[in-house]
């Protein structure tokens, strides 16, 4: 499945807009539940575990709340809409478009993303060096592909 992706991010939201999802089902394409911050190498392990599953990502937001991702689009979508929208759950009632990443400041989401075993790795050896070695120690990581597949965001 390919990643959820915002269409025009950044976009100055108008409030006499009828439809500001228009054309715009990202909030529909996964599901993110949170989880406990991650302090000890058998954390970090769950993380890896967890990422290592098809379209699973884990993340931390910039309030240092952390979360597994689970890019599932709603079986209800149709396009870039609701095919179920009058019988909608509260979930989706309740969201509103104030808080949509189409609307941001142009900050990612994310302040630590992983989609892969390799952006955890790189984040661990430069941020967490201790729990890295011992994850290192336990897991034959020479054998770990070398390039990333992708680059977690690493702010300061």
């Amino acid at each position: 499945m390919p990643d959820p992706v915002i269409p025009e991010r950044n976009k100055k939201l108008d409030k006499k807009d009828p439809n500001p999802c228009s054309n715009c089902s990202y909030c529909c394409e996964y599901v993110a539940i949170e989880i406990d911050k991650p302090e000890t190498a058998r954390d970090f392990d769950n993380i890896y575990w967890y990422i290592i599953h098809k379209d699973v990502w884990v993340y931390s937001d910039h309030e240092n709340d952390w979360y597994i991702q689970f890019n599932s689009p709603c079986e209800k979508l149709e396009g870039h809409l609701c095919g179920n929208y009058f019988n909608r759950p509260m979930m989706c009632r309740d969201y509103s478009v104030k808080h949509c990443s189409r609307y941001g400041d142009g900050d990612p989401e994310e302040k630590v993303l992983f989609k892969n075993e390799v952006d955890l790795f790189q984040y661990l050896k430069k941020k967490r060096p201790a729990v890295f070695e011992k994850m290192k120690k336990r897991l034959d990581l020479k054998k770990a592909p070398k390039e990333p597949l992708s680059s977690p965001i690493l702010t300061p």
